[in-house]
């Protein structure tokens, strides 16, 4: 299927949260969320651990990794729509019932539609690093948002953090080794096993290093 298959499920005025042939979609300024519940169980079929991807742009990593580790469901929270449908696209061609694409802020889905102790893995690659100081505040990497993320997560989960960003990687050891709920447990060089996307070939091919952090919930 093409990412074109998937149309836009609705206008401006009439969003809502949706469920839509695996998909979930959290529209943003919406103040009803707590009017629409989802059981992760019933849409994988299974109680599996659940790893999440934020900021997951057009899906490549995530897919592959929903691939090669089917023990666990994978989500993918992308804020772009034309992004997202991407990602819907490589789950229907791929048959990857252990994906469920979102489409919305990563914020806004951490908040209303996850609950403590449940995620086993989360992963940022590549978020969009702001590189301007009048826009750092835009980064999705802030203690808020790092907050979220130890409030959603098991006992000994792990958060991994991808950029070739040297200025905010600082900043996302900061923030998050900082953190009491996180401790670093590496930060190096991208592993080659890791999986590739379209922004990890673009920074190397530029001749750019790129920085991998993990962290750990305590």
């Amino acid at each position: 299927m093409r990412p074109a298959d998937l149309p836009i499920l609705f206008k401006w005025e009439e969003r809502k949260p949706l469920l839509h042939e695996g998909m979930l979609c959290v529209p943003r300024h919406y103040e009803n969320h707590d009017k629409f519940s989802i059981s992760f169980e019933e849409i994988f079929g299974n109680n599996h651990p659940i790893c999440i991807e934020f900021c997951s742009g057009n899906g490549e990593w995530v897919a592959r990794a929903a691939t090669i580790y089917p023990e666990f469901n994978w989500i993918a929270v992308e804020k772009q729509f034309k992004r997202t449908r991407k990602i819907w696209s490589k789950k229907q061609n791929l048959g990857l019932k252990n994906l469920l694409p979102v489409c919305g802020l990563a914020e806004d889905f951490c908040l209303h539609y996850l609950k403590s102790s449940l995620i086993e893995r989360a992963y940022v690659n590549f978020p969009d690093p702001w590189p301007k100081n009048s826009h750092a505040k835009n980064r999705i990497i802030q203690t808020p948002f790092i907050e979220m993320i130890a409030n959603v997560s098991k006992p000994k989960a792990t958060l991994t953090l991808v950029t070739d960003d040297q200025k905010y990687a600082n900043q996302m050891m900061k923030v998050v080794g900082g953190h009491p709920r996180f401790t670093s447990v590496e930060d190096s060089f991208l592993p080659e096993d890791y999986g590739s996307s379209y922004f990890n070939r673009l920074w190397l091919s530029l001749g750019k290093s790129i920085r991998y952090m993990k962290f750990e919930v305590v």
